[in-house]
């Protein structure tokens, strides 16, 4: 049975797991972590024609030192590192053994965390991809990082829709995510950095 004073915490779920529906875009962006759901719904989301290249972005997360060092302490990595450098390679590797064409990914491998996936990222597209005109790009990401992902990437990309179509990873889902202590205080972590790294004008001039 619910605690009768259960809204506060009903609505940090609703406004962290944001998640649309699919549509039709120029392309699909995937911001790295060296986990398998995200090139698997990554794979999904290009299988089913809604874009017709991924960009890729990451190299390993910056407390660490290497992607190997990342698997080695990171909890909820799975697998191995597969002889790969970079989340970007890593993720590659994977969406190509379910499916994708690789010459339809875009690889960013300088990234190390999420400003820079879309800093990088936006670079990538403004030069390589300029000819393509990339108004509208599907955001692949994590659903407990969903908010705080469209939020960097509004910060970067503001003439670009996008829509955030996330995978669950961690087994960490608007219904469980008040399941144990440490899901708990990863979603109010991130709910603490979405009012942290934007205050200031990064966001507000785009009220």
């Amino acid at each position: 049975m619910k605690p009768a004073n259960c809204r506060s915490f009903e609505d940090i779920g609703k406004f962290i797991f944001l998640s649309d529906e699919p549509v039709k875009a120029d392309l699909i962006f995937i911001p790295g972590a060296p986990i398998k759901q995200l090139a698997e719904h990554g794979a999904y989301l290009w299988k089913e024609g809604y874009a017709p290249k991924i960009l890729v972005s990451g190299k390993y997360y910056m407390k660490y030192e290497s992607l190997e060092d990342e698997f080695n302490r990171f909890s909820a990595s799975t697998g191995d590192s597969l002889g790969c450098a970079t989340e970007a390679e890593y993720l590659t590797k994977l969406m190509v053994m379910h499916g994708v064409d690789e010459k339809a990914i875009i690889q960013e491998k300088e990234s190390t965390n999420t400003f820079d996936n879309a800093i990088f990222s936006k670079k990538i597209i403004e030069e390589e991809l300029k000819d393509e005109k990339i108004e509208h790009i599907i955001l692949c990401c994590q659903a407990f990082h969903a908010r705080r992902a469209l939020m960097t990437f509004q910060s970067e990309f503001k003439n670009i829709k996008i829509t955030v179509c996330p995978v669950v990873t961690r087994s960490i889902s608007i219904d469980t995510w008040m399941d144990d202590l440490k899901s708990y205080n990863l979603v109010l972590s991130e709910l603490r950095k979405c009012g942290e790294y934007f205050m200031g004008d990064k966001m507000y001039e785009l009220r």
